[in-house]
């Protein structure tokens, strides 16, 4: 009805997917200061900080350093794990890798298939946790990657506390934060 009246509204919420499903741009409020003003997939994509990437539900963020660049994908060492980034990095820079945890699969080493992701990262489900929008994974794989899979596929693969698996993502699904990224962006003048 908004978009039909051709109506702005502010609409105040805690709840990010009902935020992503409305929202045509989004602000992020922390402490009572705006910390990102933008499009809402840029928000949720590409968040500012690590603080706003934490709010707008980011779990994993990972320190590391940018070893190599080369045709567009950015090398990227973290805890002796090397990973392919398809955004922009100088080498020798420290960064913080954030990574959404609906980005991340899991694949049993039986499993197999091929797959177009580049970052292939074998370790050990830490932790199993159901709720009612899916199954969160942690997988120790030298840091806790933090994945979020469907209950069915949680059953099909079987999916245990202890099992050996691969953390598989594309190198468009990290973000890379500048290690000494601002907590605070400049508000929007039009607020």
């Amino acid at each position: 009805m908004l978009r039909q009246d051709r109506v702005a509204t502010v609409l105040v919420h805690h709840d990010r997917g009902e935020a992503q499903a409305l929202a045509d741009r989004v602000a992020v409020l922390i402490g009572g200061r705006v910390r990102q003003l933008d499009d809402t997939a840029a928000v949720f994509q590409a968040p500012v900080s690590e603080e706003v990437a934490r709010f707008v539900g980011v779990e994993t963020i990972v320190s590391g350093r940018v070893v190599a660049r080369d045709r567009g994908v950015t090398r990227v060492e973290i805890g002796g794990r090397t990973l392919d980034v398809a955004a922009p990095a100088e080498p020798g820079a420290r960064v913080r890798l954030a990574i959404r945890p609906r980005t991340s699969r899991s694949r049993c080493p039986r499993a197999g298939g091929a797959s177009s992701a580049r970052n292939v990262l074998r370790g050990a489900i830490a932790r199993i946790t159901v709720t009612d929008a899916g199954a969160r994974v942690v997988v120790d794989c030298g840091f806790p990657l933090v994945a979020v899979v469907t209950p069915r596929s949680l059953g099909e693969l079987g999916l245990v506390e202890g099992m050996a698996i691969a953390a598989v993502f594309k190198a468009s699904a990290p973000h890379l934060l500048p290690a000494g990224a601002p907590l605070d962006t400049p508000a929007d003048p039009r607020l």
